[in-house]
Parts: structure tokens; C-alpha cells; sequence
């Protein structure tokens, strides 16, 4: 999973004001650098309406989004950290809630998934690794901290 990550796919300044925009400006940029094709935008956006991705860890506000894997040409997390919360709903029972932090998943296989979202859930659950996420303010530093975590 660590080659899932790249430094290139880390933004810890975005400025956006909503769901829409975040969506637009990750998409562009994985469009852009080869990891997704032309109908990632629109993916997931149906694919939020459905089956949101928001969570509430016990430290921090997460959202997860993802696509079909027909829309991904190489996989990826991209992580997100805006400068405001944003609306986002929750996953389960589509709760309104708010987060500035989200991983954008974007996977090949889809029999993967679940393993991952496992480790992503009990990483964000750890107090410890929550802190060093909240304090990872360089491209390289989050990189460091999530292919390490994530390693194998």
C-alpha cells in the first residue's frame, strides 16, 4: 500500500469552499498527473450522494472519498487538508457533519478496499498517530508519516 502514496498527492493548503470544489480540484489534479481518467469528477460525486464518506473519529473529523475502480488508471491516496471545515455527510446514515482533513481513495482492485479502510479507521482511531497527522504541516513530513503507517 506505501506506493499508494505520493508526495506529488499531498495538500495540506487548499482553500475551497465546499464539497463540489474539493472534488473539482483533487480531480483536476489526479486527471492532470495520469492517476485518474476524465470521469473521476462526476464518480464521485454520484458516488458521495449514495454512500457518503464522512467519519468522526474520537480525535478528528475524516472524509474518505472514492470511486468506482473503472475510473482510476493507477491507484492512489490523495490527502486533502483544507483551510476550513467544510459540509460533508456521514458515512452510514448520511449525518450532516463538517471536516477539513479527507484521504481520496483511489484504488484499482476493489477487493483491497475493505483491508485499507480498516487500517486507515484504526489509524485515525490512535490517538498518538492523529496528533503526528494533525502536526505533519510539509508535503514530506505527511508523506513520512502515512507510508510508514501504511507500509506493506
Amino acid at each position: 500500500m506505501q506506493d499508494t502514496f505520493n508526495a506529488d498527492l499531498i495538500d495540506l493548503k487548499a482553500s475551497v469552499s465546499d464539497e463540489q470544489e474539493l472534488f473539482d480540484l483533487v480531480g483536476t489534479r489526479v486527471i492532470e498527473k495520469g492517476f485518474a481518467n476524465l470521469g473521476y469528477i462526476s464518480g464521485l460525486e454520484k458516488r458521495e450522494l449514495s454512500y457518503p464518506t464522512g467519519l468522526k473519529f474520537p480525535e478528528i473529523p475524516m472524509a474518505l472519498p472514492h470511486v468506482d475502480p473503472k475510473y482510476i488508471k493507477k491507484p492512489f491516496i490523495y490527502v486533502i487538508r483544507n483551510d476550513k471545515l467544510i459540509d460533508v455527510k456521514q458515512m452510514g446514515d448520511s449525518a450532516d457533519m463538517k471536516s477539513s482533513n479527507f484521504l481520496f481513495l483511489g484504488l484499482k482492485d476493489g477487493s483491497k478496499q475493505p483491508k485499507l479502510l480498516a487500517e486507515i479507521m484504526a489509524a485515525f482511531q490512535n490517538k498518538q498517530f492523529v496528533s503526528a497527522f494533525r502536526e505533519a504541516d510539509t508535503n514530506e513530513a505527511m508523506y513520512n508519516l502515512l507510508s510508514n503507517k501504511f507500509a506493506g
